[in-house]
């Protein structure tokens, strides 16, 4: 950062926390813009509950006096706090640990009450395409909408098309026609319309066409996407979603139309058991699990050489990652074998220690305990599965993940896993629903003791297969793909 870039970050924070004090919307937006800028230096900023009630008090008091509008502008920025990244991207999230006493000063609003608990008027339902008879070996119809994130689609529709079975489109929703896809506050206010009026967004022609065509609409990401399609007034024949993590951390779960949906598709158990705890609807939606295509690692065979006193983590930065739960493992280990080490691939800390955040410091100062060449930081790689095969053992130190799809990547070459029981998913069945529960371990000195195990050559040959044995019962292409098939294909799957 330059010193210009310095000063000029240094007088905005005094200028939004000056202007706290205002009367008015200006005192309201200095609030907004203050409490966004504290939770960015420090996610454990204690005044954002204070100032997501100072949101909502504005949102009602417009509301009360029939200006909807700026009300509901109000009411997005509790929201735009409420689910501010830091809060819940660092580990520890309130909406993961209670979700009734995070989602409570929400749904108590009076905008609030409409906007998260109203009820969608009866028989407004729109209008789908008669049901069109397809042939034997007629190929299905698949449209999948997705925003600029197409990382995991991608994959998963060149496979599907390699079968010969399915005619595919991609509607990307930023390349719609201006006015096409609504920005966040229409989509909002189109839910608040739907909830007290029973009137809904006009479908764009580009998707009127689509829904006329298709025989399944997949939405990729369950946000703000998914939100607007169940609040179109035209439907497709049958509409699917996929959820990922990140959009359980969004407000938009909870404004879907949910008995628009014929399926969720969700990748991870605990997230799922999550989404049905805070926003209920989905209860009645049918869902079924499926996984990603592994990106790499899947041709290339274990090996019989690597060190056993080699230790991986992928992605580290981030405070959700908490790589301080894997140099506490490194510590313990090292008490007993001093040529235990740690290699930490990905993005690294910045270069300019003034701008770390506390957590940041901690991880510095817990990195400097170490002799040089103990703990490597690796950078970006393109050579991962290399990495992972020449390894001793893959560290999950996270306190919240989806799948943490490195785990797969170091599970098919070989890599034994070594996973924490994160935290945040806990109550939700954590990794132990999605890989082997003698996998998981509850704390640091359980991480460590099976790393020591994983020592004795005979345990660690065994390990290593059913590793691989493992990635490919769950990630291998054919197996993947058939478990999208059978959901799509089927009507009642």
């Amino acid at each position: 950062m330059s010193d210009l870039d310095s000063v000029r970050e240094r007088v905005l924070r005094l200028a939004f926390r000056t202007a706290r004090s205002l009367p008015g919307a200006a005192g309201g937006m200095g609030v907004y813009f203050s409490a966004q800028q504290r939770l960015a230096e420090d996610p454990r900023y204690p005044g954002w509950r204070r100032d997501v009630a100072t949101m909502l008090r504005r949102a009602d008091r417009r509301f009360l006096r029939g200006h909807v509008a700026s009300a509901l502008r109000w009411y997005d920025k509790a929201l735009r706090i409420s689910y501010d990244p830091s809060l819940h991207q660092t580990g520890g999230s309130p909406l993961a640990q209670d979700p009734d006493a995070f989602l409570r000063p929400l749904r108590q609003s009076a905008l609030g009450t409409v906007l998260l608990d109203g009820a969608v008027p009866e028989g407004i339902a729109p209008p789908r395409p008669a049901p069109r008879r397809r042939g034997e070996d007629e190929p299905l119809r698949l449209v999948v909408v997705a925003q600029e994130n197409w990382t995991f689609m991608r994959p998963l529709l060149a496979a599907l098309r390699a079968t010969g079975r399915y005619e595919v489109q991609e509607i990307e929703v930023d390349d719609l026609p201006d006015g096409g896809f609504p920005d966040r506050e229409r989509i909002i206010r189109g839910r608040y319309d739907l909830l007290t009026t029973g009137r809904r967004m006009p479908t764009p022609p580009a998707l009127v066409e689509a829904f006329e065509w298709a025989d399944v609409v997949l939405v990729e990401w369950s946000h703000h996407v998914l939100t607007w399609m169940t609040l179109l007034d035209r439907a497709p024949r049958r509409l699917m979603a996929r959820i990922h993590r990140f959009e359980a951390f969004t407000p938009f779960v909870l404004l879907h139309d949910h008995r628009r949906i014929d399926r969720m598709l969700y990748v991870s158990p605990p997230v799922w058991a999550m989404l049905t705890t805070i926003a209920p609807g989905y209860s009645d939606v049918p869902s079924s699990q499926v996984g990603n295509l592994l990106a790499r690692g899947v041709e290339q065979l274990p090996r019989e050489a690597h060190d056993p006193h080699l230790l991986v983590q992928i992605g580290w930065i981030r405070e959700v990652k908490d790589v301080l739960f894997s140099l506490d493992v490194l510590t313990r280990l090292r008490q007993h074998d001093e040529r235990y080490r740690l290699q930490l691939v990905g993005p690294a800390l910045h270069g300019d220690e003034a701008r770390d955040t506390p957590y940041q410091r901690r991880v510095r100062a817990a990195l400097g305990r170490f002799p040089d060449g103990v703990v490597e930081q690796l950078g970006v790689r393109d050579d991962v599965p290399s990495l992972l095969a020449q390894s001793g053992a893959i560290l999950s130190s996270s306190r919240h993940e989806g799948t943490h799809e490195s785990l797969m990547e170091a599970l098919v070459v070989g890599c034994p896993a070594v996973i924490r029981d994160w935290p945040d998913t806990v109550a939700y069945g954590g990794p132990a629903t999605l890989y082997r529960p003698d996998w998981v371990v509850a704390d640091a000195d359980a991480a460590a003791q099976r790393i020591l195990e994983l020592a004795d050559p005979q345990r660690y040959r065994e390990e290593s297969a059913d590793a691989r044995e493992f990635a490919l019962a769950h990630r291998d292409p054919a197996v993947v793909v058939a478990g999208y098939e059978h959901v799509l294909q089927d009507p009642t799957a």
